[in-house]
């Protein structure tokens, strides 16, 4: 018995592991993309809120 006994019947769950870990750094992309998309909205809404705020004079 050596190794290529192992190795190919273990073929399957090394393919498992990887799709896993590509489905999970996947996640984590879209979950910080979305993060980013956030805050980047968050801040132009403000912005918006700064310029038109009737209470608040301008300041230069």
């Amino acid at each position: 018995m050596g190794i290529h006994f192992n190795h190919k019947s273990k073929a399957g769950d090394r393919k498992m592991q990887k799709e896993l870990k590509l489905k999970m750094k996947a996640e984590e992309r879209k979950k910080k993309r979305e993060e980013q998309e956030r805050l980047k909205q968050e801040d132009e809404m403000k912005k918006l809120e700064e310029l038109t705020r009737p209470d608040k004079p301008p300041t230069k």
